[in-house]
Order: C-alpha cells, then sequence, then structure tokens
C-alpha cells in the first residue's frame, strides 16, 4: 500500500479532487443520492461562499501516491462561538475509503489544526450549515435520504469511535404514511377527528397559503417563528440575512404555497410549516449533472416525486399547548392527498426537541433514519 500523506487544498485542481471523491466512496451504492456538482464546487470555494469569509476554514486531502483516499474540512464558526461563549472547532466533509490510517490521519489534521487556533472541544461531521448535511448516518441506510440529509457507509462510525470521538447527539427523520392519517376524500380517522375538534375548539385559529406576491415578507416571518420557536434548543444561533436568503432563494423554486402555511390567531402570524417536494427523488438520477439531457430526466422524475419533505416548523411558545401544531400538521396532509404524495418525510427533528416528539407520536410517526453529531476534546 502506497505512503499516506494529508495535505492542505491550495488550488482549483485539488478543490475538484475533494468535489468528485464521494463517486468514489458511494460507487454502487444504490442510496447515495449525488449532490449537484457545481453546487458542491461552490460550497467549497472561498470566492464564491460567503461562509469562508466569517468563518476561519481549512480543507485537506488523504493521499496514497497519486490516489485521493479521504477528504475532510475543518472550521471555526466564529459567529457561532461568539454568540454562545464556546470554543468549539467542527469538522465536515469527512469522506474516507475503508482505509482507517486515512481516516485518522484526516481527523488528527483537523482536530491539530483546530487546536493550534485555540478551540477547546472537536465536533462533527457538519457541512458548514447546522440545517443540513449533518451528522453520520448510524440507522437507517436500507433508503435514501430526503433533501439536505446525509447518508454514509456503516464504517464511518466506527472510524470516528475508533478515533475516540463519542455522542454529542442524535437527528432523526420520522414519516407519515398519508393514507394513514387522511383518506382519499380528506376524511380522518377518529383519533385524529377528535384531536383537530379539540384544538379548533381551543385556539381562535386560522391557517392560510403563504402569499408569494409578499415573498420578502412572508420570509422575514419564517426567519422570526423559526428563531422564536427552534431558538430554545441547545447551541441555536439566529440565521443571518445571508442564510435566510441562500436557503429562500435554494428553494424558492420549488416552493408550493399549498404546503407553505401560516397559522394565525385573531390577525397574528404564530406558527408556520414549510414542506417541499423531496428532491433527492430526482437528483438521486441525476449523477450530480444539469445539462441538457439530464434537465430533461430531472423534469420527467420531478413528475414522480410521491415523498413531501417537511423541513420548517413551530409555533409561538405562548400559543403552544394548544393543539396548533397538530392542526397545521394536518392541514400539511390534507394538501397532500389530491397531489399524490404517499409519504411526509419529517427532518432532520432533534432528539432534545421534546414538543415535536410529543406531537409526532399522536400521528404513529416511524423514525426511519438515525443521524449522530460527535464530540471530544481538541
Amino acid at each position: 500500500m502506497a505512503y499516506l500523506k494529508i495535505i492542505q487544498v491550495a488550488d482549483e485542481r485539488e478543490r475538484r479532487d475533494m468535489v468528485l471523491f464521494p463517486w468514489t466512496v458511494y460507487r454502487g451504492d444504490k442510496n447515495w443520492v449525488p449532490p449537484l456538482r457545481k453546487e458542491r464546487d461552490k460550497m467549497l470555494d472561498p470566492k464564491r461562499n460567503g461562509f469562508f469569509q466569517r468563518s476561519d476554514v481549512v480543507l485537506f486531502l488523504a493521499r496514497r501516491g497519486e490516489q485521493t483516499v479521504g477528504t475532510i474540512a475543518a472550521f471555526v464558526d466564529r459567529r457561532f462561538n461568539e454568540t454562545l461563549g464556546k470554543k468549539v472547532g467542527f469538522f465536515g466533509f469527512f469522506e474516507v475509503l475503508q482505509d482507517y490510517e486515512a481516516a485518522e490521519g484526516l481527523l488528527s489534521s483537523a482536530r491539530e489544526w483546530l487546536r493550534a487556533r485555540g478551540m477547546t472541544e472537536f465536533r462533527g461531521p457538519i457541512n458548514f450549515h447546522r440545517d443540513r448535511e449533518r451528522g453520520i448516518l448510524v440507522e437507517g441506510a436500507d433508503c435514501p435520504p430526503p433533501m439536505l440529509c446525509a447518508h454514509s457507509p456503516p464504517y464511518y462510525h466506527e472510524f470516528v469511535t475508533r478515533f475516540g470521538l463519542t455522542k454529542q447527539s442524535d437527528d432523526f427523520c420520522r414519516r407519515l404514511l398519508v393514507s394513514s392519517v387522511v383518506g382519499p376524500h380528506g376524511e380522518l380517522p377518529d383519533r385524529l377527528a377528535r384531536l383537530e375538534k379539540v384544538a379548533q375548539r381551543r385556539s381562535h385559529f386560522a391557517i392560510r397559503q403563504a402569499r408569494k406576491e409578499d415573498w420578502d415578507a412572508e420570509l422575514q416571518r419564517v426567519r422570526e417563528l423559526y428563531d422564536a420557536t427552534i431558538g430554545q434548543l441547545p447551541d441555536h444561533i439566529p440565521w443571518t440575512d445571508e442564510e435566510i436568503n441562500a436557503f429562500a432563494e435554494e428553494l424558492k423554486p420549488i416552493v408550493d404555497p399549498s404546503f407553505a402555511l401560516f397559522g394565525e390567531v385573531d390577525g397574528k402570524t404564530v406558527g408556520c410549516v414549510l414542506a417541499f417536494p423531496d428532491m433527492n427523488q430526482v437528483l438521486i438520477h441525476l449523477d450530480g449533472r444539469l445539462d441538457v439531457a439530464h434537465k430533461l430526466l430531472a423534469w420527467w422524475y420531478m413528475k414522480r416525486i410521491n415523498i413531501l419533505s417537511f423541513k420548517v416548523g413551530g409555533v409561538l411558545d405562548e400559543y403552544q399547548g394548544r393543539g396548533i401544531e397538530a392542526l397545521m400538521l394536518l392541514a400539511l396532509a390534507k394538501a397532500a392527498v389530491p397531489r399524490g404524495y404517499r409519504w411526509v418525510d419529517m427532518s432532520l427533528q432533534a432528539e432534545d426537541n421534546d414538543k415535536l416528539t410529543t406531537l409526532v407520536t399522536h400521528f404513529n410517526a416511524e423514525t426511519y433514519k438515525r443521524y449522530r453529531i460527535y464530540t471530544m476534546p481538541a
């Protein structure tokens, strides 16, 4: 076996190696969803991704001879640490062949780089942004991930724990079979019909669809609700203007007002749910490309999406406990029926989000994937 070396990514060719390396790791894995190559290249480009301006970032490659055998990013999210008063150094974009020496070399290089910058905790994997592609898949590798979620080989968990990393937190993907919640004509099972009636009596509540003509104001409402609800969880920091705008621009082409719902009490917006067609059902067929032929292929598969992915939702704290969350989830399920959606995916859900966990138990949601974030002293 050729000698192992760990190098810092220093030019476009090496960055391109990092972008394309997952195609080597996941060759033959029918459940891996290739990212769009141009998007991944932009994400790892210091000149085109604003994250590099507000964070300290380094990219590493592991090589044996001329062959790349692994990748990792190490980064200090300055805003995260300043807001929470911590010294956490993160790693992400961790991909490696079944070669523990390479994994150890990458993790050691990332950890040492972070320690040299004063970090006291080593945590990951997170691909820069906390709301997408975070964690190593530890349960549920038997099906493709939903949009904005990761996939990983089973040996990744073995490698990081062997290195000394331990569980920091888990996140779940859960799903509802639409037909178990709503009948073909919108009727509810007796149990959920009673839940709906009780919730309606408790709250003078109205649900409306998003108004795309009022896009900027609606986006601000989502931001305020997200930060007010998810902000109660540990390690949450508010979205920046750049983050919310990037999230919105990425998803705007697939927003359907039927699945972007706002809840109001006496005219005040108190909650929202946002769900999107699961674009991973399209991306899994495109091999990361969007040339003319693959755009036609994307159009064909877009017509066949049968999973609705619920990504953002919450109700203001003072309005919780009235059943408003249940009413909004029921409205989402009812809207899914005429569009032919079979499943509603809910991802990612933090293990410590007790209120959401309680809600989904009313709907007999199935937990079908578990992701883990790991930690150790830097």
